[in-house]
């Protein structure tokens, strides 16, 4: 049962108006530490999983895709999806001399099992996902028939 004191009026100043009025105190001393508590808690819980949030959304899978480029924010609550921001891609120089090679040796564009070849040969130097290779010979014939 709540004490009798607990529930003592107060005077309470309202920075707006500049005017008093009647307050009532609703929790202890001893719940509002418990509160305070709890939020800390609840704050350092919310920092880790925004920080695991971040460091998921970093890391594409191996194709590239992560739930056809969107993936679930579990800090939208149920069911929310959130577009996620695609990273671009930039071949290093050994991987374009790689690419082009192939590119030369008139496969046109490479069949799935061909493309995890190449992805994995590329994978060696620098960071690449099937999606990029398949989308760098798709871009590269056009280029290259946009040439002609």
């Amino acid at each position: 049962m709540v004490n009798a004191m607990e529930w003592q009026k107060q005077r309470c100043w309202q920075p707006n108006r500049n005017a008093e009025m009647m307050c009532v105190k609703v929790m202890t001393d001893e719940q509002l530490e418990i509160l305070r508590k709890q939020i800390a808690v609840y704050a350092t819980i919310c920092e880790q999983l925004i920080e695991m949030h971040k460091n998921i959304s970093a890391h594409q899978d191996l194709a590239g895709i992560r739930l056809g480029n969107m993936y679930c924010d579990p800090l939208l609550g149920s069911g929310g999806l959130k577009i996620a921001s695609r990273q671009r891609w930039t071949p290093t120089a050994m991987q374009l001399q790689i690419l082009e090679r192939i590119f030369d040796q008139g496969i046109g564009t490479p069949t799935k099992e061909k493309i995890k070849e190449i992805t994995n040969e590329l994978s060696q130097h620098g960071q690449i996902s099937e999606t990029n290779v398949y989308n760098w010979f798709q871009n590269r014939r056009a280029r290259s028939k946009r040439k002609q």
